[in-house]
């Protein structure tokens, strides 16, 4: 059986495409083939619109179809329950408390710009001009002259107030949730990726350098994230993007240990980036770590030696001491 339909597609900007769909079953399995792109939806004419209505009927044989005048125009649309539910994060993290000295000092409300930010980027991130072009559908008014409503540069003065206050509100943000869920960080995960950017210019911060997204062409920044065992976010840096990846880490540590009341903690990250030197910085900092290790980087021992211990079907461990280190030796069928 087939069936064709129309679906709408985005690209990374945000626009839609409407395409001709079929879909059908082969070998068992569903499948779908473009039969037409129509092109970006805000685009397609009144017009154009009904060629295509016309066109389709002609294939379906369909002799009375609907008039595109006879078809009501789609209500404006307002959204009004995000706003409920950011207003209770924010106020179950006691945001308002941590922003009263900050708006006093601006002229704008900097948590309720934040909010914004915060509702489009669940629903559908946007640029913050698209954001503010879209404010009516959070029920809120948008202003060129700043009097009666937002203004689009404020978004950006926001984005300036929260770098500024980087340090205090991540210190602010960990209290808040170790006291909600009455838990403690003793397990912290860092990783650390590079974000790119659509152009080959530079600055002091966007710079070129390894991509591991492959976007060797474009400037890039790198960005540090240490999480929890409860996948949390507990602190992020962003550095030049020429930085080499193991050199972000000491910085990480040393946050921690002075920003953060943190016991015993165990650090895990993959092999590039605990170099022997950051293998010092956590063990100085009297913390422990979990390191993956290639096997061609292990020497003068017989990790093949002794018997494996099944731990599921096709992956197996054994225990060793290496180096006067724990050393875990996994051997996994697939890999």
């Amino acid at each position: 059986m087939i069936f064709i339909f129309l679906r709408t597609v985005k690209n990374n900007e945000g626009k839609q495409y409407l395409r001709i769909v079929e879909s059908y079953r082969e070998n068992g399995k569903t499948k779908q083939k473009i039969i037409a792109n129509l092109g970006r939806v805000d685009l397609i004419s009144v017009k154009e619109a009904e060629n295509i209505i016309k066109k389709l009927e002609e294939i379906f044989g369909i002799k009375e179809g609907l008039k595109i005048e006879e078809i009501e125009e789609e209500p404006e649309k307002k959204n009004y329950g995000i706003k409920v539910i950011v207003d209770r994060l924010f106020k179950k993290y006691d945001m308002d408390e941590f922003f009263k000295n900050i708006d006093e000092k601006t002229r704008f409300d900097v948590q309720e710009l934040l909010k914004i930010m915060v509702m489009n980027r669940i629903l559908e991130p946007k640029s913050k001009l698209g954001i503010f072009n879209n404010l009516e559908y959070y029920g809120f008014k948008k202003s060129e002259e700043c009097e009666d409503g937002i203004a689009l540069h404020w978004f950006y003065r926001t984005l300036d107030v929260l770098c500024e206050k980087k340090k205090e509100i991540e210190k602010h943000m960990y209290r808040q949730r170790i006291s909600l869920f009455n838990s403690k960080v003793d397990l912290v995960f860092y990783d650390v990726t590079t974000l790119s950017f659509e152009t080959q210019q530079t600055n002091e911060i966007m710079q070129m350098g390894y991509s591991k997204d492959k976007k060797f062409n474009e400037s890039q920044v790198v960005l540090g994230m240490s999480i929890d065992q409860d996948k949390m976010p507990v602190s992020f840096d962003i550095y030049p993007g020429n930085t080499f990846e193991g050199h972000t880490f000491k910085d990480t540590v040393e946050t921690m240990k002075k920003r953060y009341n943190i016991g015993k903690v165990i650090v895990v990250s993959d092999r590039g980036m605990m170099s022997r030197k950051n293998i010092e910085i956590v063990e100085n900092s009297d913390y422990e770590f979990i390191v993956g290790k290639s096997i061609k980087q292990i020497k003068k021992l017989n990790v093949f030696e002794g018997e494996f211990i099944e731990l599921s079907e096709g992956i197996k461990y054994k225990e060793m001491q290496y180096e006067g280190k724990r050393l875990l030796i996994i051997y996994s069928q697939e890999r």
